[in-house]
């Protein structure tokens, strides 16, 4: 028999906690099955990638981009009149910033809209299994999708909480709203946040230094890319110094410890960006199961230890990106719905929005076994299109299983890297091989030819 509490609750067959790319995907495939759904968000629809991530991000990159063709110009026969100096538009940087986010929100805001979805504006909080309470109302849901996304992590060194305070320890969301360009800004942090925004400043005429803590920027990925991406990265005047320990900071000064040796460093702007951690607080209350690690235990099918509560995207924090997100949504609803689609994590790309761009799916080199697989690698600066473009810096990395031919993990530095893994995922996914790859025609020119011409290293090299 059901509780008074769950009598006076409005019925939804699935509530979902959080707007962002998970749940709004997640709203509009339920709806688009007849679920009666519920979406809560506190913010902004869309979440952090549409709006404090991926999106504002690229489109302020973009604008660093064109500012780098217009300092390269003379490489492409170009003669621009004058001292050669260009005006930055901040102010107009932001707006056009904007503009990108608010036409996507509302975007958003069709999707849910469109799949006959309920929408409530407001904080969530779940006070028991099935209740969740919004601005003073309480929801029933027969299932239950958390979907709250993550936050930038936070150091708890000394002077770091003060100077947060103080707008000079800031965060991405911060480095996306800045009142101005910074003259120099330092980042805590060498992965693709970090990396991303270094870049973004740096072509905008900001000193960047990148302090990392490990031996290496980019770490996860595959070593030659690591070690490409710094040269690129020191090329274009990035400081790069790594096996840094962060110790405090005083108003303006940072200090770290490098082979043994404290040193102070005069800092206008501090980024922070070592990672993310989930946002828990809607569902506090709830009894789930956690690891070791306090990340939360979901099987599958994103099922937490409450069967019917699921987790996706960032809370499960096995790959925080957007599209991971929208993955998990589908997954969640289709068990929700009966279904059962398998779902293989390494089969997921990742994409550094640099230029020239990085790209990455499936094993690292470092982790295969040589004894079933073995590596083919050819550089950018082979192709026509390439050696056209001004665009000659990086490689294709691809690992293959050597009794199958199939592909099992690739890492490109290129121009156009998040478009050539596309082909790559779909070719995995399907289980599609080398000697598939070679048997299929591509244009030429196009950068895509990278991975026709890989294909047939590979099969010339080890299939004769």
């Amino acid at each position: 028999m059901k509780s008074k509490l769950i009598e006076e609750a409005n019925h939804y067959d699935l509530i979902i906690i959080g707007g962002g790319p998970g749940g709004y995907v997640a709203a509009e495939h339920a709806g688009k099955h007849n679920l009666k759904t519920l979406v809560i968000e506190k913010e902004s629809l869309g979440g952090v990638c549409l709006n404090k991530g991926c999106i504002p991000t690229k489109t302020l990159l973009k604008s660093a981009k064109v500012l780098h063709y217009l300092k390269e110009a003379k490489h492409y026969g170009i003669n621009i009149e004058g001292n050669n100096e260009f005006s930055l538009d901040w102010k107009a940087m932001q707006e056009n910033k904007k503009e990108v986010v608010d036409k996507l929100v509302s975007g958003v805001k069709f999707i849910i809209q469109n799949a006959k979805a309920k929408l409530i504006e407001g904080n969530a909080a779940m006070v028991s299994d099935h209740i969740v309470e919004v601005n003073g109302e309480k929801y029933y849901g027969e299932k239950i999708i958390l979907a709250t996304g993550s936050l930038p992590r936070e150091l708890d060194l000394p002077g770091f909480k003060e100077a947060k305070t103080k707008g000079i320890i800031i965060d991405s969301t911060d480095a996306l709203e800045l009142n101005k360009i910074p003259k120099k800004l330092t980042v805590i942090g060498g992965g693709v946040i970090g990396i991303e925004f270094a870049l973004l400043y740096c072509e905008l005429g900001t000193e960047v230094t990148i302090l990392q803590g490990l031996d290496r920027i980019l770490e996860v990925l595959d070593n030659e890319i690591s070690k490409t991406m710094t040269q690129i990265l020191t090329s274009k005047g990035i400081k790069i110094i790594t096996n840094v320990k962060i110790k405090s900071i005083n108003d303006k000064t940072l200090s770290y410890e490098l082979d043994g040796k404290i040193i102070e460093k005069n800092v206008d702007k501090v980024l922070v960006s070592v990672g993310r951690v989930p946002r828990y607080d809607a569902f506090k209350k709830i009894d789930l199961v956690y690891d070791e690690r306090n990340r939360i235990v979901v099987n599958k099918n994103l099922q937490t230890s409450k069967g019917h509560i699921y987790a996706i995207g960032d809370l499960t924090q096995k790959l925080m990106l957007a599209h991971v997100a929208y993955k998990h949504a589908m997954i969640a609803v289709d068990h929700i719905l009966g279904k059962d689609i398998p779902y293989h994590l390494v089969e997921s790309p990742s994409v550094i929005y640099t230029y020239p761009e990085v790209a990455s799916i499936g094993i690292i080199e470092r982790d295969m076994n040589p004894n079933e697989s073995f590596v083919t690698k050819m550089p950018m600066s082979h192709l026509g299109k390439a050696l056209a473009d001004h665009e000659t810096d990086g490689f294709i990395k691809m690992i293959l299983d050597k009794k199958t031919g199939r592909i099992i993990g690739c890492h490109i530095i290129a121009s156009t890297a998040s478009d050539l893994i596309s082909e790559i995922a779909v070719a995995m996914q399907s289980e599609a091989t080398v000697f598939d790859l070679v048997a299929t025609i591509h244009p030429h020119p196009s950068i895509s030819e990278i991975i026709y011409e890989v294909a047939k290293k590979a099969l010339y090299e080890n299939y004769k």
